[in-house]
This record gives structure tokens, C-alpha cells and sequence, in this order.
């Protein structure tokens, strides 16, 4: 169904917005129509085969392919949408240290991306779609991050993409009054954390973000579209701290509710028999040193 759904769309002119010039692609986190969810368990998946999800859990338990329209940038790669979920059992242990029970995580990151590598280096366009699934509903009293990019040292973030109610409230610079919006926020160890870019989550349509980060100018520009139209600038450029490396994070993360001043890794509520995910589609990593940004079809 979907091979003939992505056959129509493209007869329909929906490539008419093709760019003439492409940008030199990173990593390439597009999903094939081909593809199952197993394949991500494998030492051969573009993503991480081992990194982020609850102990003793696969891949092939937490991703789904759910029968929607491709995104955006999916559209040119026939790919499909990939739907990453939470259940009970998105408990994350790290290496040596005790099970972050505070937190529900499933995250996605780049096989390439160590920290150090070529996606770190320079300036680097980081692409991503996002839709809700009606299904697995999120619970917007929790503060959410479904994309971030993640220091080497693990300290902190260079941005944190958010939804959701903030666990600090007072924390946030404008402060989040609707719960139900998807936010761009600043470097995380800031004080106040300061939201650059905030729309409204609508159901049923695709979201669709670019985020370009100059990791030696220390610069951030944020460009957004919904549905099918070309991405357009909504940040930027502005100062933001980039220094750190790190790695891309697709996927979510919950945050507990409780008081303020809790270890949020290992304290705080998280209700039971949760069933929540989010879809996501064109996720891709350019080179932007001369400026390059695709923002339509490529």
C-alpha cells in the first residue's frame, strides 16, 4: 500500500518543489520500504543496534511501521515513517551505573556518529520529521524530549527538542503555558534554558524541522514546515554554545513528574501499562559549511 500511496504522490507533482542543488549528506537515517524492525537489532543498521532502550529490550520489540503518508523528505528516497515507542519496560541501564527508573527511554542514534566524528566537525544541518500517533497518545503532563543532541561527556545538551509540560517550569525562558506545542530549546545547562522556536503540536500532519549548528561559530538556525511545504527559516542565525560534540539522539525520552530538586534519572512518578510512541520520518545529517540547506525535495 504504501509503494503505491508514495507512486501517487510523486505523479501528483508533489516533487515540484525540487531544489537544483543538493547538500553533501553525513548520515543517511532514512528508513526502506524493504526494511523490518529487526534490522535495527543487527551490528549493520545505520542507528545504533545497542543504544537507547530499556534493558533486555530489541528494537524489534519498540519500533513499529505504522500505514501513514511518507514525510516530507522521505518522499524522494521512497522510505517509509518509523514509529519509536514506550511501554513499561523503557528502563535504560547505563555502563556501571544503577537503572534510570526516573526516565522511560527509546532513542535512536547514529552507528557513525561516536561523539567525535565528521557530524560534529564544521557546520552540520540535522533533519527531522515528526507526526503523533492517535493510538499511543503521549501524556502531556510529562515533559518529553523527542530529538536532542547530546554532549561527549554526556554533561548536558547543545539543544533539546521538547513537548509536553516542562518539569520546571520557572526553568524555561519564555515559560511554556501550553503543554501541547513542540519546542526548540537552547543549550540545557543554561540557567534559565532559553526556547528559541515553539508551535502548536497539531495531530495528523507531519511536523518538519531542520536545525543547523556551526560547532566553531557557535551558531543556530532553526528553519520549520508542516505537511509537504518547503521548509522556512524561523531562528536564527543566533548565538547558541555548541561546544562539546556528542551525538544525535531520535526518539523519546520522559522525564518524571514530582517535586522540584528530585534526581530525575532515578526518582519521580511514571504511571504504569504506558503504551506511547511517536512517528518519524526524514532524518538525515547534511554538511551546511557553504551554506547549504536542502529545504524542499531534493
Amino acid at each position: 500500500m504504501l509503494h503505491l500511496l508514495l507512486a501517487a504522490l510523486a505523479a501528483s507533482g508533489a516533487f515540484a518543489a525540487a531544489l537544483p542543488k543538493s547538500c553533501p549528506i553525513l548520515f543517511d537515517g532514512r528508513v526502506a520500504l524493504t526494511a523490518r524492525a529487526a534490522d535495527f537489532d543487527k551490528d549493520t543498521s545505520k542507528f545504533d543496534h545497542q543504544f537507547v532502550h530499556g534493558e533486555n529490550q530489541t528494537w524489534a520489540e519498540i519500533l513499529k511501521f505504522p500505514v501513514v503518508s511518507p514525510s516530507l523528505f522521505d518522499l524522494p528516497k521512497f522510505a517509509k515513517a518509523v514509529e519509536v515507542t514506550l511501554t513499561d519496560a523503557s528502563i535504560f541501564v547505563p555502563g556501571g551505573g544503577p537503572p534510570q527508573v526516573g526516565f522511560r527511554r527509546s532513542e535512536l542514534i547514529p552507528a557513525s556518529n561516536n561523539g567525535t566524528d565528521v557530524t560534529v566537525q564544521g557546520t552540520t544541518t540535522f533533519h527531522w520529521s515528526l507526526r503523533d500517533d492517535p493510538a499511543r497518545p503521549l501524556n502531556y503532563s510529562h515533559e518529553y524530549h523527542p530529538v536532542w543532541h547530546e554532549t561527549a561527556d554526556f554533561s548536558t545538551s547543545e539543544f533539546t527538542f521538547q513537548t509536553g509540560t516542562p518539569f520546571n517550569a520557572s526553568f524555561e525562558n519564555p515559560q511554556v503555558h501550553n503543554a501541547r506545542t513542540l519546542r526548540l530549546a537552547g543549550r540545557q545547562s543554561n540557567s534559565p534554558e532559553t526556547i528559541f522556536f515553539s508551535t502548536p503540536f497539531t495531530l495528523g500532519i507531519w511536523h518538519n524541522f531542520a536545525l543547523t549548528l556551526g560547532w566553531e561559530t557557535n551558531e543556530l538556525t532553526f528553519y520549520y514546515s508542516s505537511g509537504y511545504a518547503p521548509l522556512k527559516r524561523v531562528v536564527g542565525p543566533t548565538f547558541n554554545d555548541n561546544s562539546g560534540g556528542g551525538q544525535f539522539h531520535v526518539g523519546l525520552l520522559k522525564l518524571p513528574t514530582g517535586p522540584l530538586g528530585i534526581d530525575v534519572l532515578h526518582e519521580g512518578f511514571q504511571a504504569s501499562h504506558i503504551h506511547e510512541g511517536l512517528i518519524y520520518g526524514g532524518v538525515f545529517i547534511e554538511v551546511s559549511s557553504s551554506g547549504c540547506v536542502t529545504t524542499g525535495l531534493l
